[in-house]
């Protein structure tokens, strides 16, 4: 097996402000160091050939036969940084930067919660009554705070990588974007988003590059409902236009919703921007009343006749029948979408007109 290279390249953090070494990584470090115990003992595993325990979740994608996160980094940087991997002790600055810019955001989608958005907090009672368990954070590091933003040495990171909450939501993370733009270490430093797309793009005409996956789930009306603040009409002009540096891409998350409304979102998406690129990139796996696993056996065979002509990963379908959680999830899964509609003032029936349960019963 190829190691990961991100060990060896890229130093994250989580929305509290502890050190991993990747967004999708199963464990956090307390230590602040590219050499600490948690980044060697990754690094090793990956030496010995063998998947480390933090990377269960690219393991399992593999297993499933989809494209992990290993595979797409390793695409892009194994080339460039594989000299490196020899070392388990490194004496350099991380290269790569992934950044958690806390939990502000002008979203509450309905596979989220407040560890990830900050606007979840108006229906915080909501929530708990489906199992919401996340302590809330403490984001003020990243969001109030400027040390952790005036620390980063900006002539030595080449790429950095963004993902909120909404960074651009973010006071601080507008403020050092200018800030780095305005230097003249720009031009050789190539920024990556994952965004709501309902904000300016401001400040980065600069930049060698910027590299922008825009999150889509459903599109118009059902899109409005499960991305819950966005308007449809405005979020469409808002994406129509964009600078040469940037590489815009739209990011679909598999889950219960979003995968019944996949053709109609793949279809619309591919129609009015055929020149922005659409990528399967995830699954919901929590809450599970979201999973794609939790939809009735005739819907779900009726997914997979409508997305047969979609060039996609078939992980995202074995993931979805791997299991049946309609029989323990698909009550709590109508409650919890009643019970937004009642917080809300929303009809979740009219939005999501095509998804009749009652045929399924």
């Amino acid at each position: 097996m190829k190691p990961c290279i991100l060990p060896w390249i890229n130093f994250g953090t989580n929305t509290f402000g502890k050190p991993r070494v990747c967004g999708y990584s199963s464990k956090t470090s307390d230590e602040w160091s590219f050499n600490s115990k948690y980044f060697k003992e990754i690094r090793n595993s990956f030496l010995n050939n063998e998947w480390p325990e933090n990377c269960k979740r690219c393991k399992h994608v593999e297993e499933l036969g989809g494209t992990s996160k290993r595979m797409d980094e390793n695409h892009m940087w194994y080339n460039k940084y594989e000299h490196l991997i020899d070392k388990n002790v490194v004496n350099y600055y991380p290269p790569h930067i992934d950044v958690r810019t806390g939990t502000i955001c002008n979203f509450k989608c309905i596979h989220c919660g407040p560890a990830s958005s900050s606007k979840w907090m108006e229906d915080y009672e909501l929530i708990c009554n489906y199992g919401y368990d996340f302590p809330l954070v403490d984001d003020k590091w990243i969001v109030q705070d400027s040390k952790f933003w005036d620390n980063l040495d900006i002539s030595q990171i080449k790429r950095y990588n963004f993902l909120g909450g909404e960074s651009f939501y973010n006071k601080r993370h507008n403020e050092f974007i200018k800030r780095l733009n305005e230097s003249e270490y720009a031009k050789d430093v190539e920024i990556a988003y994952v965004s709501n797309g309902s904000l300016k793009f401001d400040n980065m005409d600069n930049f060698k590059k910027v590299r922008l996956r825009l999150s889509v789930d459903c599109a118009e009306e059902a899109g409005e409902y499960f991305r819950y603040g966005i308007k449809w009409d405005e979020w469409c002009n808002n994406i129509s236009n964009f600078p040469s540096n940037f590489d815009v891409s739209f990011q679909w998350t598999c889950s219960n919703v979003s995968m019944f409304y996949l053709k109609d979102t793949y279809t619309y998406m591919r129609t009015e921007f055929p020149d922005i690129r659409f990528l399967f990139e995830n699954h919901v796996t929590e809450p599970y009343h979201m999973s794609a696993q939790n939809l009735p056996m005739k819907i779900k065979e009726q997914i997979c006749k409508n997305i047969d002509f979609i060039d996609m990963p078939k992980s995202y379908v074995n993931y979805m029948m791997e299991k049946d959680g309609w029989s323990s999830h698909g009550k709590i899964f109508i409650n919890y979408l009643d019970d937004l509609d009642q917080a809300r003032k929303i009809d979740w029936r009219t939005s999501f007109s095509e998804m009749n349960f009652a045929l399924c019963q």
